[in-house]
């Protein structure tokens, strides 16, 4: 967390989050290599991982630590002694203490009431202190919940002595809106001032991880959380390079990330998780600072901010005209004056011609072929294990095969 008010925190949720989307999961290297990477693009703070659900976690939040990972590691924890214990062997500097806040949740979930709920946060957030390590208080289910029991929570674990870095208020299902977002930040920061960094950690299933995020900070968030490509559970969470982009470019917001590690990072995180990144994705994406319209690239050609007005330079990538179906004369000039043939404007038009007839006569079977393929082999690969595995590896004795 930082004093700084006009610097904006960034926590990366990838190791823990990110590798929750279904299918996808990471050995200890990778995990090691992906928060190294993190690390040195200036990100702050990992959550990096939920150790108490399985020994390698804990063994990669250790190797972190021992390779010396520049970011704040963090570990995720419920509210219960021996998932504390987990973070403590696995050297988290800090723990992301969450419990359900919503009613529905907190009945369904827990089979508690309000109270019992209060006092199983409060019993978590004292063995997080007793054991030396930042707490972090984690509202699963906050904007479907009731405000006012969020703040008396807040208030009560404060009256207990006990220090909270970050209030992290978590858009769950992903149902907030900016201004529902922006409401909901206000009230946290009305309540506890500056004494408690308020931190999104918003969801993706309506489209409106980042936009939300990015509202959050606008009402007065310090600290906020993202995943590297937007990676998570279902439509996943709050996407780094959005997010880090937007706070540069729209907000005028200053944060450590180094934008030109964006790209790495997405191929980086692509590549060990095998979820594939659309073409369109904002800042990353294949096609984001590639142009093919005629008018468009006429334009680019003229000034590159026509229409580009985050700089492809600005986060280390290049402009690219691709010549196709809706090209004009003005790149197959610039394309033939770059390979040193003069050709009169009769002959360019000719080419031009010539290059949209290849697209209106093209076949697509070669292209539909492979595109089964690579859908196939996606599907496959984030399926998990099925059921009939499963059976498999219980073995006919009743107690799982060893290979």
């Amino acid at each position: 967390m930082t004093a700084d008010t006009d610097r904006v925190e960034i926590i990366d949720c990838t190791l823990r989050d990110g590798e929750q989307a279904p299918g996808v999961g990471f050995s200890i290297a990778e995990k090691v290599e992906i928060g190294l990477a993190l690390g040195a693009a200036g990100v702050d703070m990992l959550d990096a991982g939920f150790p108490a659900s399985d020994a390698t976690e804990i063994e990669a939040l250790q190797e972190l630590r021992h390779r010396g990972v520049t970011a704040t590691i963090g570990a995720t924890a419920r509210p219960f002694a021996g998932d504390i214990a987990a973070a403590e062997r696995a050297h988290a500097d800090e723990v992301f203490l969450f419990m359900p806040t919503s009613d529905a949740r907190i009945e369904k979930t827990l089979g508690m009431d309000r109270p019992g709920a209060v006092d199983l946060l409060r019993s978590g957030a004292e063995e997080v202190a007793g054991r030396g390590m930042g707490l972090n208080i984690v509202f699963e289910d906050a904007t479907r919940a009731d405000p006012t029991f969020l703040i008396k929570v807040g208030e009560r674990i404060a009256d207990d002595g006990l220090t909270v870095r970050r209030m992290i208020p978590a858009d769950s299902v992903g149902c907030a809106t900016p201004e529902s977002m922006t409401n909901l930040v206000r009230l946290l920061r009305d309540a506890f001032g500056s004494t408690i960094a308020i931190c999104p950690h918003c969801h993706n299933d309506f489209g409106l991880a980042t936009a939300n995020t990015l509202a959050a900070v606008a009402a007065g968030a310090t600290s906020l959380t993202c995943t590297v490509n937007g990676l998570g559970e279902r439509a996943g969470n709050a996407d780094l390079a959005e997010v880090a982009v937007g706070l540069s470019y729209l907000h005028g917001r200053r944060h450590g990330v180094k934008l030109t590690e964006l790209q790495n990072l997405a191929e980086l995180v692509e590549r060990h998780s095998g979820v594939p990144t659309s073409f369109i994705k904002p800042v990353t994406g294949l096609n984001v600072f590639r142009h093919e319209s005629g008018v468009h690239v006429d334009a680019m050609l003229k000034s590159e901010d026509s229409y580009e007005y985050l700089p492809s330079s600005g986060v280390g990538r290049s402009t690219e005209f691709v010549l196709g179906k809706h090209s004009g004369r003005a790149l197959v000039r610039v394309l033939l004056d770059q390979a040193g043939r003069d050709v009169d404007d009769n002959t360019v038009t000719q080419l031009l011609a010539t290059v949209k007839s290849r697209y209106a006569h093209a076949t697509k079977a070669a292209h539909r072929q492979l595109f089964e393929l690579h859908r196939r082999f996606y599907a496959e690969h984030l399926s998990g294990v099925s059921s009939a595995e499963l059976v498999q590896l219980l073995g006919t004795s009743g107690q799982p095969a060893t290979h």
